[in-house]
This record gives structure tokens, C-alpha cells and sequence, in this order.
């Protein structure tokens, strides 16, 4: 059996790859925030910024979030 060159993930790493993935499968761009509290929910190659509909609003009428440019 050839020797295994891969490193072990740490959970952290593998929880958020998961989270990445299922927010992809769901139609999500999915970019997180480089604060890491929020991720985009719009569609993926969408045009303009990043936005995060559900993290960042201050009440519950806001609709923008967080919003962010790469």
C-alpha cells in the first residue's frame, strides 16, 4: 500500500468546508466575510457585492445584512 500524503483536517477545518458546501448545493455563492460572521447568500456568479441576507441586520426589517466587495 503506498504511504498516505494527505494531512489530517482539523474539525474546525472539515466544519466549515461542510458549511461551504451545503450553503453551494442550496444556490448560494457562499464567499464568507473576512470577519467570518457572515457568508453571501446570493446567487453564485452574481453581480456587485457580497451580501449576507440573514447575519448583520440590526432589526428585522433591514434587508441588506452585510454587505461587502472583495
Amino acid at each position: 500500500m503506498p504511504p498516505v500524503t494527505e494531512t489530517r483536517k482539523d474539525l474546525a477545518t472539515r466544519w466549515a468546508e461542510a458549511a461551504q458546501s451545503g450553503a453551494r448545493a442550496a444556490g448560494y455563492c457562499a464567499l464568507e466575510h473576512h470577519s467570518g460572521r457572515a457568508s453571501c447568500t446570493r446567487t453564485p456568479g452574481h453581480d456587485g457585492p457580497h451580501r449576507d441576507y440573514y447575519n448583520g441586520r440590526t432589526s428585522i426589517t433591514d434587508v441588506p445584512g452585510t454587505q461587502w466587495s472583495e
